[in-house]
């Protein structure tokens, strides 16, 4: 579960870190401030920079007056304007640093992490807060296989089931289903808008019912007992080689789980064996005894 828009926020220019004004979960309106600078130095830099850019207008003034009398070559004409564009163009600068001395709330939303603490000196673009947009509200994202990707309805609503909110499930639209597979995975994301909700929240678990038309082939499961290192979409399964005496571990894409299993989107073929007892003791080339396991 995440806001459909998360970004993280940092200062375009380098400094100190005066204030962080927010902590991670809170709510904040649009313009509200969330962290400044120390704009000791940057506040001296724009004094010296618009003294400078004053003098340098002066001497403009005085070249142009001398020029049109006669009394100033036109080099000289040309070194005065020069100077005083460079002290304009310094005072710009600074002014821009002064102003991009604070990091403001795009729009009304939630403080999703906190990257920096105050007095902790940043580069620009360091990332300080990661920032969730509430106005297109929160999404879910589910992975699918090519053959379901093909198959999805996309009308109607799709029961979502949180744990974390309780067992009355909730209803969703697909708003988006990529164009493309994942490179790592193999699996194609499917966009699950939900209705607003004061307790959704960044990171919670959610599992969606989806309807898939085609008649594909029925869901691969696996023993729960064969799954380790498992988090949201994914997990690692032991996969015997060959001669079936080596196993090595396997990054899967996992759906929904049963009393049967587990089920596996993407990442085992039909007919591939893999451990199902013993996975704590087992490690990346153990060697095994293979069994066929009755169902």
């Amino acid at each position: 579960m995440r806001l459909r828009r998360e970004i993280d926020l940092g200062f375009t220019t380098p400094g100190r870190i005066a204030t962080i004004a927010v902590e991670e979960g809170d709510r904040v309106r649009k313009g509200q401030l969330l962290a400044a600078l120390d704009t000791t130095t940057v506040g001296a830099d724009l004094a010296a920079a618009a003294a400078e850019r004053t003098r340098a207008q002066a001497d403009l003034t005085r070249a142009r007056d001398l020029f049109a009398k006669g009394w100033l070559t036109r080099a000289r004409l040309d070194s005065a304007e020069a100077a005083y564009r460079a002290a304009a163009a310094a005072t710009t600068s600074a002014q821009f640093a002064a102003s991009t001395a604070r990091i403001t709330a795009p729009a009304d939303g939630h403080i999703l992490r906190r990257f920096a603490e105050v007095n902790q000196v940043v580069n620009a673009g360091t990332p300080v807060i990661s920032f969730g947009d509430n106005r297109d509200g929160f999404v879910l994202r589910v992975p699918i296989t090519d053959i379901q990707a093909a198959g999805i309805i996309r009308t109607g609503s799709v029961p979502i089931d949180i744990a974390a909110l309780g067992p009355a499930p909730r209803a969703a639209r697909i708003i988006e289903v990529a164009g493309r597979a994942d490179d790592r995975t193999g699996t194609f994301a499917v966009e699950l808008a939900l209705p607003p909700d004061p307790a959704l929240r960044s990171g919670q678990i959610g599992h969606a019912t989806l309807s898939i038309s085609g008649g594909g082939p029925e869901t691969m499961l696996v023993p729960s007992s064969a799954v380790f290192a498992a988090r949201a979409g994914e997990a690692f399964v032991y996969v015997l080689d060959a001669d079936g005496k080596r196993v090595k571990p396997r990054r899967i894409v996992t759906g929904a789980m049963n009393d049967r299993g587990v089920a596996v989107l993407a990442g085992l073929k039909a007919g591939e064996r893999i451990a199902i007892t013993g996975i704590s003791q087992l490690a990346d080339g153990s060697r095994v005894t293979a069994t066929v396991s009755g169902t």
